[in-house]
């Protein structure tokens, strides 16, 4: 089985490809500097956004020692990352559809964030402790 570390790579490189072209896609009739800044933006922050807050919340799941407070402050930490940051640097970036280039991003990694802490739970439930994230 893939260490944390592995799977939030293997992870993280997907995001960059999906998300990335969901920006380009998302901003094309803007022409090719807004499609491209747009995709290298949204491409790089999915990138980095799934590597870190993968460990980010698992780490702070661990804090708490598992459990429904563990994953809700997880979930919480995790969420805010995921919708202030992106809001923000595609701000800075000058993004003209800035909703319609995070909010699948945010949806789906709303989904995948909970499905990472609820699967650690089960696994820590099983072992009897929380896994530490690496």
């Amino acid at each position: 089985m893939p260490t944390p570390r592995t799977t939030s790579l293997l992870n993280a490189t997907a995001a960059l490809l999906l998300y990335g072209g969901w920006a380009v896609y998302a901003n094309f009739e803007h022409g090719q500097k807004a499609w491209l800044t747009a995709g290298l933006v949204q491409g790089v922050y999915a990138f980095l956004s799934t590597l870190c807050v993968t460990l980010v919340a698992l780490n702070i799941y661990r804090r708490y020692h598992g459990g429904f407070r563990g994953m809700a402050a997880g979930f919480s930490v995790g969420f805010g990352v995921m919708l202030v940051i992106p809001w923000a640097v595609h701000s800075v970036a000058g993004t003209p559809n800035k909703l319609h280039t995070v909010l699948p991003g945010l949806i789906w990694g709303t989904v995948y964030l909970g499905a990472i802490l609820y699967l650690n739970s089960k696994q820590a439930n099983t072992q009897n402790t929380p896994r530490k994230a690496t």
